[in-house]
């Protein structure tokens, strides 16, 4: 593929029927330096390990340390979909509702049906094309030092 991949660490928990449970980490990353005061960290840290099932094509067992890969222009594409869409939608509702009516009741309810309208929009989009969606990819590690320079980082 030649999308960048953005990448992070997990660890096989199972491998059956020719797919991989596979527990990522929920810790912050260490790019920065801030470890202790990462507020990212802070909220993922106290969280459980999220487990993700994925097909297998290599030879992987329980134990190993594999990198998921995400398509970076499908992250963006679904972010976008998800978060500025339905915003975008809601301050068009809002300014239709005004313009209608011109009460704050109006405006509240035309903002209400923007988002609500966006999120059946994107909801349907995603059934119709499931390539909106990004698909976790299972990434054997090439070599034991594969993440200690491609940690991922949070701003």
């Amino acid at each position: 593929m030649n999308s960048r991949l953005i990448e992070h660490r997990g660890i096989v928990q199972r491998v059956e029927g020719g797919k991989a449970v596979v527990a990522m980490e929920t810790g912050g990353c260490a790019s920065c330096g801030q470890s202790s005061g990462c507020g990212v960290g802070k909220m993922a840290g106290d969280r459980p390990a999220i487990l993700l099932t994925l097909p297998v094509s290599a030879e992987i067992k329980p134990g190993d340390v594999v990198a998921i890969g995400l398509p970076a222009s499908r992250l963006t594409l679904s972010a976008l979909l998800g978060y500025l869409f339905p915003a975008f939608a809601m301050l068009f509702g809002a300014w239709w509702g005004s313009s209608l009516e011109g009460s704050d009741g109006a405006t509240a309810l035309g903002a209400i049906v923007g988002f609500l309208g966006a999120l059946g929009i994107a909801r349907i989009a995603i059934a119709l094309l499931p390539g909106l969606m990004p698909t976790p990819q299972l990434i054997s590690p090439d070599s034991p030092s594969r993440f200690s320079h491609q940690e991922p980082h949070h701003e």
